[in-house]
């Protein structure tokens, strides 16, 4: 797994990216601290999500 595929946002992974990489999504996404406004998907570091919101104790 390289570092820069780690730090793309999830919306520019290719299809094979994903098939082969479940294991790193899942630790990319475990206890996620942001979401994304465009796409819902949610991540642990804004790095991975196009349009980032930090979750706050009073968002949930």
């Amino acid at each position: 797994m390289s570092e820069k595929l780690k730090k793309k946002t999830f919306c520019k992974w290719e299809k094979e990216d994903i098939k082969e990489n479940i294991s790193v999504i899942y630790d990319l996404t475990a206890k996620p601290k942001y979401v994304c406004q465009n796409c819902a998907r949610v991540a642990k570091q804004k790095v991975n999500l196009c349009k980032p919101y930090e979750f706050k104790k009073s968002d949930a």
